[in-house]
């Protein structure tokens, strides 16, 4: 079990056990939210905020949870889903809560699990190596839509 506190950002995680299956993996307080992660069952994870579910990862070997940045009144929370798939293993999506719902985004990323995050004002840039080198790729996540930057 570990448990850290960032600034307004407390998370404790640990390992859900056959018993405790339906003990959540995470919990994260996202300011005055409470976002969490269980694993259901084989490739089924369960996001909640506010223990309301808000998304069922039903394809991924694993979801993880990458990181949380504040911006302005919200906050977003990253996820990676290992897909196990060889010609991409690796793909992200965004939750944004502190809206009127929460906004979970389509899976993106050009398959590499090497994120990195900027954020500029409102705008949160996820930016990664492109397969077979190259220029590296980035999304952009502005006013709850996702969308390819380079």
């Amino acid at each position: 079990m570990c448990a850290a506190v960032v600034g307004s950002l407390s998370i404790a995680c640990g390992i859900a056990t056959s018993a405790s299956a339906a003990e959540p993996r995470l919990m994260a307080a996202l300011g005055n939210t409470v976002l969490t992660m269980t694993d259901i069952g084989p490739k089924h994870t369960q996001v909640a905020v506010n223990d309301k579910p808000v998304f069922d990862d039903k394809e991924s070997d694993q979801l993880s949870f990458v990181g949380a940045y504040s911006m302005k009144d919200r906050w977003i929370a990253l996820f990676q889903s290992d897909t196990g798939a060889k010609d991409c293993p690796t793909r992200f999506r965004i939750l944004e809560v502190g809206g009127p719902q929460p906004t979970v985004s389509y899976p993106f990323g050009s398959c590499s699990d090497a994120a990195q995050v900027t954020i500029d004002n409102d705008t949160l840039t996820v930016s990664m190596p492109q397969p077979g080198g190259g220029a590296d790729a980035a999304w952009t996540y502005r006013n709850g839509r996702i969308g390819r930057s380079k």
